[in-house]
């Protein structure tokens, strides 16, 4: 333990004399703060939501190419410069050579995120102060979310297309949601109904449909009916008291459109509810926690290109994955893209795809979805690690999304690992 240590504090110390942390934190920090100019269109709360964006964004994107730069090169510049022949001209096992690399980089990403995250954090409370004065009733939001239980596809005219399932209107089809557990410290809060959805219109040309949303509350048989409309790009938003629930922690809500021939998208997150707010000041705090986990993972696959690969190529590869661990929904629901192109090729839309399909989109679905598929399966998925829409949405971070978020790093960390150590103790260092 003691020769990791050592380790892992002289490459603390040749990661800070390195030129480029520096650069990185500079520009970090520069970006954070060009937020606070950037125009916006809207209330005060939409210029909170620019800076919150901005300062995620920045500690992410800085943050990782720090991770990646620093780590793929500190390997081949120390077999460069001799270093670990130096070392491993002692009793020193190559393993700990390794542990020690990741403990040092650990001490890095602990500095990058004291200064930017400090930054950031008093950034977004000042904005949020100078927006209050001037009127803002929002502010700094942490809402507690509650996805539903059970979600039921009804009628005749269902389909699924990728993941989505797509419902016609006119008595023909309709989206069932339940949700439980739903409970807030103080009941005078508004509870917020927030929807997403695809839309298909009779004309195409509209860009909206009207549906029908029935508010079911089993405990006390209370129904609210509400005729909306759906716009595309544009989120549904339906408030109500807290007190409509009569106590109870059910609710059962009943989408579907109004007209035939107008189709409704639906995906198992269309649907949320909001209701009860938490600390802004924790949730900052898991938000990084998250954001320093995929910092941790990346220095972990940065390490291991740096056993067998050239700088440039590690570099490079760990771009690489890197950009695709983040667009994974991608690669996994290429079929619901696929449809998408079809459906704005064709010309009634998804009621022709409905019927009859492209042929050669089917077979191209076919042909390149299962390489694609097993690739996002092989390289990390970093949607485990993204939390800049839960601060833009204003919703609180729940700790499972943190145990979830270090568990996968532990997990691909315990297959990266190994294969770092039997490639390093094989490695010919002259």
């Amino acid at each position: 333990m003691q020769q990791i240590l050592v380790i892992a504090k002289q490459t603390f110390k040749e990661a800070v004399r390195n030129k480029i942390l520096f650069i990185l934190i500079t520009l970090g920090v520069v970006t954070i703060c060009c937020s606070v100019f950037m125009p916006v269109v809207g209330d005060g709360r939409e210029k909170i939501k620019i800076v919150e964006s901005m300062c995620f964004r920045s500690i992410t994107f800085f943050g990782t190419l720090a991770a990646i730069l620093l780590s793929a090169s500190s390997i081949p510049t120390d077999i460069d410069n001799k270093v670990i022949c130096t070392i491993t001209a002692k009793p020193v096992q190559r393993t700990n050579i390794i542990f020690g690399k990741i403990i040092g980089f650990v001490y890095i990403i602990g500095v990058l995120l004291l200064i930017m995250g400090s930054v950031s954090y008093t950034l977004i409370r000042y904005t949020a102060l100078k927006q209050g004065t001037q009127g803002s009733s929002r502010g700094l939001l942490a809402r507690e979310q509650f996805d539903p239980v059970n979600l039921q596809i009804t009628g005749d005219s269902a389909k699924k297309i990728g993941n989505v399932s797509w419902i016609e209107g006119g008595g023909k089809g309709a989206s069932v949601w339940k949700f439980k557990g739903l409970s807030s410290k103080d009941k005078n809060d508004d509870l917020a109904i927030e929807a997403n959805f695809l839309i298909e219109g009779k004309k195409r040309s509209t860009g909206r449909i009207p549906v029908k949303i029935k508010i079911i509350n089993p405990y006390s048989a209370r129904i609210l009916t509400e005729s909306m409309e759906v716009s595309r790009n544009k989120p549904l938003l339906l408030r109500l008291n807290g007190k409509s629930l009569d106590g109870s922690e059910e609710l059962t809500i009943v989408v579907s459109p109004e007209n035939s021939g107008d189709f409704l998208g639906i995906r198992a997150d269309s649907l949320r509810i909001f209701w009860g707010e938490k600390g802004f000041g924790c949730n900052y705090l898991k938000g990084l926690t998250i954001i320093s986990t995929q910092f941790l993972l990346m220095v972990v696959i940065a390490v291991l290109g740096s056993t067998f690969l050239s700088l440039p190529v590690n570099i490079l590869f760990c771009l690489f994955v890197f950009f695709c661990g983040n667009i994974t929904d991608f690669m996994r629901d290429l079929s619901t893209v696929i449809n998408v192109i079809e459906t704005s090729e064709h010309e009634h839309g998804i009621s022709g795809v409905m019927q009859k399909s492209n042929v050669y989109l089917m077979y191209l679905n076919h042909i390149i979805k299962k390489p694609i598929l097993l690739l996002s399966y092989i390289l990390p998925d970093f949607r485990y690690f993204s939390v800049g829409k839960y601060f833009i949405d204003g919703i609180n971070i729940p700790c499972k999304r943190i145990f979830m978020g270090f568990g996968y790093a532990v997990l691909y960390a315990l297959v990266c690992l190994p294969i770092s150590f039997l490639v390093f103790k094989r490695k010919e260092i002259a």
